[in-house]
């Protein structure tokens, strides 16, 4: 496994929902939808801020989005595309992962 970091475990996020990562020094973050996590850089496009106030609060009201608590900006959790917001059309720094026996690991880049 020396091309992946191990992260997490999948049952460390809430389904759905996310969790605050430190990868490399830089905050991250993952959401998870079922079996399903997705990984990026905690920072909105808008103003570079990060995404959450409340540490592990990345989803809207209905959890179905990423959402800037700053501004409201909503994000498609599988992609990081915004839909909604100062920056729509603007995407979130995507991290490359993947799931290996339960634990979320980073995946070394292509």
């Amino acid at each position: 496994m020396s091309d992946a970091t191990a992260l997490c475990r999948l049952e460390d996020i809430p389904d759905p929902g996310g969790i605050d990562l430190q990868i490399d020094g830089a905050a991250c973050f993952a959401v998870r939808r079922g079996e399903a996590v997705y990984l990026y850089r905690n920072r909105c496009p808008h103003l570079g801020l990060p995404l959450n106030l409340t540490p592990g609060r990345f989803l809207d009201y209905h959890r179905q989005y990423i959402q800037c608590s700053s501004h409201g900006a909503l994000f498609e959790m599988d992609i990081g595309y915004c839909i909604d917001g100062p920056c729509r059309g603007q995407q979130l720094d995507i991290l490359p992962c993947q799931l290996i026996d339960g634990g979320v690991f980073l995946r070394a880049a292509d």
